[in-house]
């Protein structure tokens, strides 16, 4: 009889310790799921961050008719929204060029180029992130 309690206690006693290595394991994994939220929650607010520097700048070639739209960080000059819209709109740079609100009665921004797009809406250069390109046409 005591034979076959040794032989059904060493079953038991391999389980228990097969249990108590589970929950080992159990607990190491929440304690690394748990480092990985954090993880997880802080980029997020990184993003957020970064995101809320953003705006979104709308371009139009006005002899062109082409228009695009990219995100631009508010410390972006405005040559450097200039220089990315003819990226965006893949249209070569003509010298006559020149760089100015969007909308009916544009304003030119040649003299601005190194504002910033938030300097140049708190002065009052522009009144939102929406700009054109337009061509000086021929002439006699």
């Amino acid at each position: 009889m005591d034979q076959k309690v040794t032989t059904n206690s060493e079953p038991l006693g391999k389980a228990v310790e097969d249990l108590e290595r589970a929950e080992a394991h159990l607990k190491s994994a929440r304690a690394e799921e748990a480092v990985a939220e954090r993880e997880v929650a802080e980029a997020i607010d990184e993003i957020r961050e970064a995101e809320r520097d953003l705006v979104t700048v709308h371009v139009v070639h006005v002899n062109e008719v082409q228009r695009t739209a990219f995100k631009e960080k508010r410390s972006a000059t405005l040559q450097q929204v200039w220089d990315e819209g003819y990226l965006k709109l893949e249209i070569p740079r003509n010298p006559k060029d020149v760089f100015q609100t969007a909308g009916e009665h544009p304003k030119s921004l040649m003299s601005h180029l190194n504002l910033t797009l938030e300097q140049a809406l708190k002065q009052g250069v522009i009144d939102d992130y929406r700009f054109g390109i337009a061509s000086e046409t021929g002439g006699a």
